[in-house]
């Protein structure tokens, strides 16, 4: 279990109002997956734990745990597209430098890590270097990816 630190934990709590403690980035990824497992929510309402994982930002090491998590849990494309455009992408984009080594060694390993990459906008990362290794680890999986309707692959 990967713990949450204790003043995010507090800021959850406050600002958020989730329905129950949150203290691992496990349950936090659980409960965001149970939030999104389909399209059909209020696009004008975000849910709590939404919320949450964009306290994540400051906290790469904590954000990139709640990201291979809720991956390897997703049940579907349209979680892993969210967690693609979302938290992955976030991640990147903020602290790409901090992450690249071990999202390029997860894509070797994992057509599902392969296949969200594919639902990474490159454009607002800044560093080039960053971007040319992105479109490197996801190669393999844009032919079909999630903007072409591909097939979820395996965890």
């Amino acid at each position: 279990m990967t713990p949450l630190p204790p003043d995010l934990i507090t800021r959850l709590c406050e600002a958020a109002s989730p329905p129950q403690d949150i203290h691992t980035v496990e349950a936090l990824a659980d409960l965001w997956l149970a939030d999104h497992r389909t399209d059909d929510g209020d696009p004008e309402e975000m849910a709590w734990s939404d919320l949450c994982v964009f306290e994540l930002d400051a906290h790469p090491e904590v954000l990139w745990a709640f990201v291979l998590r809720a991956l390897r849990k997703a049940e579907n494309a349209w979680q892993v597209g969210l967690i693609a455009a979302g938290p992955l992408e976030d991640l990147l984009m903020k602290h790409g430098a901090a992450v690249i080594d071990r999202l390029e060694e997860q894509a070797r390993r994992s057509p599902r890590i392969r296949y969200a990459l594919t639902g990474v906008w490159t454009q607002d990362i800044a560093d080039e270097g960053i971007r040319q290794r992105i479109d490197t680890a996801r190669i393999g999986a844009v032919d079909q990816g999630l903007d072409l309707g591909g097939p979820l692959p395996p965890a």
